[in-house]
């Protein structure tokens, strides 16, 4: 797992196909998304690589129950002291207790999704302490919930206001230097409302679930993509 400090306090984790944060204030750490299955050791080095043990994690906060977002929950969160968030609708998926279901895909989402998603293992059922809805503020965190429904019944987008960083989940997607509407959805009409729910917002730092991070003026660029007329969407 590669790692890009993105800011001293927020590192990017890429944990092919998706992406995992760290985000540090003071001695307290934030893991949003843990991977693939398996990205325990990794997390573990990214938070020795600031200096900081096992301990200095506090809470894990899952944007959706897809694979490579919450693959390695039931490890990580199995760390001491490690509370789990996610959205209420989502949190019994993470749980295993409700069925899985399959996006609705695209003609061209199909091909894409063996390409990336074809070997991933399923993530094992993982305990959530907490159930999150829209609007709720993340304790001892202080990030805003944003539910993003369309990508999953219970995704969500997580803002830190007073930092600005965003962390959008797979609502939304960088590709081919465009933000676009992440792909693989259960509900395409829905998540493009969602997106649109992405801007209009004071950030500094967009950070994807797939996709380079966008940083100071370049956040723009989602703005202006939740803006238009026609969500982005150069998959079709």
């Amino acid at each position: 797992m590669d790692v890009v400090d993105l800011r001293p306090d927020l590192r990017m984790l890429l944990a092919d196909p998706g992406q995992a944060y760290l985000f540090r204030r003071g001695t307290d750490v934030t893991l949003v998304d843990t991977g693939r299955v398996g990205c325990g050791a990794d997390v573990a080095d990214a938070l020795r690589g600031w200096g900081e043990d096992l301990g200095a994690l506090r809470r894990i906060v899952l944007t959706h129950w897809h694979d490579d977002h919450a693959g390695s929950a039931a490890e990580i969160g199995a760390w001491p002291g490690v509370r789990v968030y996610a959205h209420r609708l989502d949190a019994p998926v993470v749980r295993g207790v409700w069925a899985r279901r399959d996006p609705v895909f695209t003609a061209a989402e199909i091909a894409l999704h063996a390409q990336v998603a074809g070997d991933l293992p399923p993530a094992p059922p993982a305990r959530v302490d907490d159930e999150l809805v829209d609007g709720d503020v993340v304790p001892g965190l202080g990030a805003r919930v944003i539910a993003t429904p369309g990508h999953t019944d219970g995704s969500i987008a997580l803002l830190l206001p007073d930092e600005g960083v965003l962390f959008t989940g797979d609502i939304a997607a960088h590709a081919q230097d465009q933000v676009i509407l992440g792909p693989f959805n259960f509900d395409r009409a829905t998540a493009a409302e969602s997106f649109r729910r992405m801007g209009g917002l004071e950030l500094d730092a967009v950070c994807f679930g797939h996709g380079p991070a966008l940083l100071g003026a370049a956040t723009e660029a989602l703005a202006a993509a939740a803006a238009a007329p026609r969500v982005p969407d150069p998959l079709g």
